[in-house]
């Protein structure tokens, strides 16, 4: 007589979140943003077969993109339903840079933003002052990350996971990189000079010169080589 399965805490801990994470999504539009499209859309398929119940999510899944082209293009103007779920770099670019404005329309969507490990002190600050409405660190998601964030932004409050919330309060503001040194980076990483960043950006030479310089400051890093290596590792370099 074979013995009874014992069953698994993990993994009832697993489908406990997602079907909390799915009670949560209730009434929200979802639009998915991730470089990685594959995985994008195992996600949104994983969730129209976990959730058959109306309102179904195919209908209120606006798309899955990989890029801020895409994203642009399926984001509604009218947007206060809308759940935006993204990752600091897409396929064509940063998404930081563009945090602001999308927080600041009218009809705005919420803002959930996920980070994987290493967390880099200047990019959160950045991140958390542009005003997203929650962060999020991928390698917590089996802990409850998600349905933590969920369950504050529904409430209509801003979350930040633990790792995010001693970082931020040991990393002063001003060490948030702005929107044009945002700009400056990926062309940094890919080797331009101060003067080709000044033509690329219409700016002057020495104005590219100081981006340069806070961005070695920020990023606590000694030279353009040592900034540009750390922009991969953190996935900024596309």
């Amino acid at each position: 007589m074979a013995e009874p399965r014992v069953p698994d805490p993990d993994l009832q801990q697993l489908l406990d979140h997602t079907a909390r994470v799915h009670e949560l999504l209730q009434g929200w539009r979802l639009l998915i943003a991730t470089s990685h499209r594959a995985y994008g859309n195992l996600l949104a398929l994983q969730l129209q077969q976990a959730n058959p119940q109306a309102p179904l999510l195919p209908q209120r899944l606006l798309a899955v993109c990989d890029s801020l082209e895409g994203l642009s293009h399926h984001l509604p103007d009218a947007a206060g339903d809308v759940l935006l779920f993204t990752e600091p770099v897409l396929r064509d670019g940063l998404v930081l840079p563009w945090l602001r404005e999308w927080r600041q329309r009218p009809q705005r969507p919420r803002l959930l933003l996920a980070m994987a490990l290493p967390l880099q002190p200047s990019l959160v600050s950045t991140a958390w002052r542009a005003g997203v409405d929650a962060l999020l660190c991928r390698d917590d998601y089996g802990r409850g990350e998600l349905v933590r964030a969920l369950e504050v932004v529904t409430k209509g409050g801003r979350y930040r996971g633990p790792a995010f919330d001693s970082l931020l309060q040991r990393q002063p503001a001003a060490d948030a990189l702005t929107r044009r040194e945002l700009e400056v980076l990926p062309l940094l990483v890919e080797g331009f000079t101060n003067r080709q960043i000044a033509e690329r950006l219409q700016i002057a030479e020495v104005t590219a010169r100081d981006h340069v310089q806070r961005i070695l400051q920020k990023l606590q890093v000694s030279d353009r080589t040592a900034a540009a290596a750390l922009a991969v590792r953190l996935g900024l370099a596309v």
